[in-house]
């Protein structure tokens, strides 16, 4: 008997473990929000992955220059950048006219490329997909893109690889609240080849195939 139960047990718990790791909607900003309204913690997003490594799609959506000199998380599946830098640095001054950041241009092939990943996972547009930016800024961008192509469950991790900036005290201003890295969870400046951007892009497959 105790044999025969263990498996539906398992069969059960892979099917509803998804639903226990999710951050309340009152502690998302409002501008954050997306269709799905599926959101977690940097410790979440560890937990739900570890539950299921072969079954969770854990995307970092960063551009490439950042993992290269930040680092990622051990257990990302793929680099499938939302923005790209621009090649030519152009410059953007923010509203208080004094700091600024180069541009970024969309990613037209960021669901596509995301459409490469599950296939070559063995996954489907149905699995759970996992979505980590910087600070959890440019998540909700890409869940959006993600939701629009036609995907269905897509969690935003909310804390990002780096963390939220302090609001107050020494290191006002910089990030070092909560985030993968705050957090203490596994991550390396090592990235591993098979986790880069170009093994998914449909670009350079389509070329490869000619």
């Amino acid at each position: 008997m105790y044999r025969s139960f263990k498996p539906v047990w398992f069969i059960l718990w892979v099917i509803f473990s998804t639903s226990a790791f999710a951050v309340d909607k009152s502690e998302v900003k409002e501008k954050w929000y997306t269709p799905f309204d599926l959101y977690l913690n940097a410790q979440e997003v560890y937990d739900m992955k570890s539950a299921d490594m072969d079954g969770v799609l854990l995307l970092d959506v960063r551009n490439r220059p950042e993992i290269q000199y930040i680092g990622m998380a051990n257990l990302v599946d793929a680099n499938i950048p939302i923005y790209f830098q621009q090649k030519d640095f152009e410059w953007k001054v923010k509203k208080d006219g004094v700091h600024g950041s180069f541009r970024k241009t969309k990613n037209k092939n960021f669901a596509a490329a995301v459409d490469n990943v599950i296939k070559a996972k063995g996954l489907t547009r149905e699995s759970p997909i996992i979505i980590m930016c910087t600070s959890g800024s440019r998540a909700p961008y890409a869940v959006r893109a993600l939701h629009k192509a036609g995907f269905k469950k897509v969690y935003t991790s909310i804390e990002g690889f780096e963390g939220v900036k302090a609001k107050e005290g020494p290191n006002k201003g910089k990030r070092v609240v909560n985030g993968w890295k705050n957090r203490s969870l596994p991550w390396s400046y090592k990235l591993p080849t098979a986790k880069m951007y170009f093994n998914f892009d449909p670009e350079l497959i389509n070329k490869e195939r000619k």
